[in-house]
C-alpha cells in the first residue's frame, strides 16, 4: 500500500507543481460560451515549463508538425497548427506530447454606416502566432499545466448550467434545459452595434421589441432606451443616457 502511494505521488509530481495558476496570470473571459471563466496568460505557461524542465531548447522544446488553413461557409479563414512538445525529466526526453491550436485568420465583421450594415473583412496578422501559442497550451495541458483553471472551464464547455449534472437530470425528467440568452444593456460592448442594428430594422416597435426580448435578456428600461437611441421612439426628455 505504501509503495503504491509513493508511485502515485511520483506520477503526480509534475502535475502538482504546475496545476495552480496565480491570480495575476488569469484573465476573465468576458464573452462567448465561457463568459465568467478564466483564461491563462500564455507567458505563464512558458515560465512554468522553464521552471520545471529548464530553458527552452535544453529542458523542453516544440516541433511544428503541420500548419494549414480552412475556409468556412461564410468565407472566414482559420489557421491551425499541430505541434509536438518534448520535455526532459531525469535526463530522459519524453515521447512527443501532441497539441493542436487554431485561430481566426480572416473574419468578416458587420459594421454600420448611417444604420446600413456592411460586411468588412478583417485580417489578424497575429493569427499564426496565436494558433501556435494555443497548441502549446493544449500540449502543456496534458502535463497538468493550469489544470485548476481547466477544471473550472470544462464545467461550462459542454453546458450552461451551474452543475454538469443539471442538464442530464432535466433531460431524464423530460424538462427542457432553458436557453441562456446574452444580456443587452448600455454596459456591454455590443450596445452601440445593437443601436445601429435596431435603427436599420423596418419592423413595428411591437414586433421589434418582441424580437429583441426573444434574443436577449434586456430590461424594459434598457429596451425603451435602445428604441429611443435608435430613433424608433420619441426621446424622453428625462433621459440623457447614451
Amino acid at each position: 500500500m505504501e509503495n503504491s502511494k509513493q508511485i502515485q505521488q511520483d506520477n503526480l509530481s509534475i502535475y502538482e507543481r504546475v496545476r495552480s495558476v496565480p491570480a495575476e496570470a488569469k484573465k476573465a473571459i468576458e464573452a462567448g460560451r465561457l463568459k465568467g471563466k478564466s483564461d491563462i496568460n500564455p507567458m505563464w505557461r512558458i515560465k512554468k515549463l522553464t521552471e520545471v524542465f529548464g530553458p527552452v531548447g535544453f529542458g523542453w522544446y516544440t516541433e511544428v508538425v503541420k500548419t494549414w488553413t480552412e475556409v468556412d461557409e461564410n468565407s472566414d479563414v482559420a489557421v491551425f497548427v499541430d505541434i509536438n512538445l518534448y520535455v526532459q525529466k531525469d535526463g530522459v526526453w519524453s515521447k512527443p506530447i501532441y497539441g493542436n491550436g487554431g485561430n481566426k485568420l480572416i473574419s468578416h465583421e458587420r459594421k454600420y454606416e448611417n444604420g446600413v450594415p456592411t460586411i468588412v473583412p478583417y485580417l489578424d496578422d497575429d493569427a499564426y502566432k496565436k494558433a501556435y501559442t494555443d497548441a502549446i497550451s493544449v500540449a502543456a495541458k496534458a502535463l497538468g499545466v493550469g489544470a485548476d483553471v481547466y477544471y473550472e472551464k470544462d464545467i461550462t464547455k459542454y453546458d450552461t448550467a451551474q452543475s454538469q449534472n443539471e442538464p442530464v437530470q432535466a433531460q431524464v425528467a423530460g424538462t427542457p434545459v432553458p436557453e441562456v440568452k446574452p444580456t443587452l444593456s448600455p454596459s456591454v460592448k455590443t450596445w452601440k452595434q445593437a443601436i445601429a442594428f435596431t435603427a436599420s430594422q423596418k419592423d413595428s416597435i411591437e414586433n421589434l421589441s418582441a424580437r429583441l426580448k426573444a434574443k436577449y435578456t434586456i430590461t424594459d428600461e434598457h429596451l425603451d432606451l435602445l428604441l429611443t437611441l435608435s430613433g424608433k421612439k420619441a426621446a424622453n426628455t428625462k433621459r440623457v443616457q447614451s
